[in-house]
């Protein structure tokens, strides 16, 4: 797990620290940077998957814009030439880092490059270095040769940052639109779930019998629910269940209607079913990344859900070893965080005078806990903060 984020000269924010958990929550006015947060790590993530090209950041759910403004760019300030991201990592305190530069600084479809990729070699033999010494002054080199324990050594660096690249390289921000989580449109080739909501209906197929019995532990979230089910052979098509606009193999029963007219597909389902078993299933399944971010997860959403949601996903994420960012501007998400317990974060994310994005961590103090106070009443009051103060 990562348990800090580093950004420098990004979009609105010129050098912010942000201390992470599993569950981090953003908050804040429109505009005021949430997003360039997500997407700093999407930056990150791609040079580790060395696919710094106008593809890859998209794939990732960055929103491509010429370098000139992808870098910091504010009065009275001489713009730098790169962008520096960093994170450490929770066990091992170490790090990750990219220094990234465009080709072209004024050219939208501009490749990026990563100068910290020059240098891997040498911090691998940094790190064999310092482990050799330990070892050495711990006398726990005994009569083992030299050159293997360097060879065991290099093995076992390499591994360890090929596991944390991984990390990285698969973070995504997933954007639900309704008609991708219909299977109408298919704009995301990320797999097993495409940052749109693309691929519901094939991660299902491929849940095992344990994610099954997890996923429908939920299902009292659907009131009208009374079964999910893939039609692999897509042969309710043909007995006119769906009208075929729709690639997805999903449907559901209605246990309010009558036996052999309760079948819909999900091109005619409500959004709300289509966003729950998404959020679900990206955090049950062993197939989805570790590491990801979710902009707007409110959307489509009732507000008393919202609340219940967030208190199961926060418990999804511990015990499917999840990492997550999330922005949201609906305050009965914050109703669902408990600020008590170290694994949850909130963040209030706000602009400075001159246009830059600051971030605070909020937290509570212990005599609040047996005090009838809610957090999304908190926010709504301008206690918290994130609000907009120009009307």
């Amino acid at each position: 797990m990562i348990n800090e984020l580093n950004i420098s000269n990004f979009k609105s924010i010129i050098n912010e620290s942000i201390k992470l958990s599993n569950i981090n929550v953003f908050i804040g006015e429109n505009g005021c940077g949430k997003t360039n947060i997500l997407e700093s790590v999407a930056m990150l993530s791609a040079a580790k998957d060395h696919n710094l090209n106008i593809n890859g950041l998209s794939n990732k759910g960055v929103r491509v814009t010429k370098p000139t403004l992808t870098m910091s760019s504010f009065f009275g300030e001489k713009q730098k030439s790169q962008i520096e991201l960093m994170v450490k990592f929770a066990v091992s305190n170490e790090m990750a880092k990219c220094k990234i530069y465009p080709v072209d600084k004024d050219d939208i479809y501009s490749e990026w490059k990563d100068k910290e990729d020059s240098i891997l070699d040498k911090n691998i033999e940094i790190i064999i270095e310092e482990q050799l010494n330990k070892l050495h002054n711990e006398n726990l080199i005994g009569k083992i040769k030299l050159d293997e324990l360097k060879v065991k050594i290099k093995k076992s660096v390499v591994e360890d940052i090929e596991v944390k690249n991984t990390y990285l390289s698969r973070y995504l921000i997933y954007n639900l639109n309704t008609q991708s989580l219909r299977g109408i449109s298919n704009s995301s080739k990320e797999m097993p779930l495409g940052i749109n909501g693309e691929g519901l209906d094939v991660l299902l197929h491929d849940f095992s019998k344990d994610e099954w019995a997890e996923l429908k532990r939920y299902s009292y979230l659907i009131s009208w629910l009374d079964e999910i089910l893939i039609d692999e052979t897509d042969s309710l098509k043909y007995k006119g269940h769906k009208l075929g606009r729709s690639n997805s193999f999903l449907f559901f029963k209605d246990k309010y209607m009558r036996v052999n007219n309760n079948v819909f597909a999900a091109e005619n389902s409500n959004e709300g079913v289509l966003n729950i078993l998404f959020y679900l299933a990206l955090f049950i399944s062993k197939k989805t990344p570790d590491f990801f971010a979710i902009d707007n997860i409110e959307s489509s959403l009732n507000p008393k859900l919202c609340r219940t949601l967030m208190k199961i996903i926060s418990n999804l994420a511990v015990e499917h070893n999840k990492q997550v960012l999330i922005t949201t501007h609906n305050p009965a998400i914050l109703d669902g965080i408990n600020l008590f317990d170290e694994k949850q974060k909130l963040f209030v994310v706000k602009r400075e005078d001159q246009g830059d994005t600051k971030v605070e961590q909020i937290k509570l103090k212990p005599e609040v806990k047996d005090k009838d106070l809610k957090l999304s009443e908190m926010w709504m009051r301008g206690i918290l903060g994130g609000l907009p103060n120009n009307f």
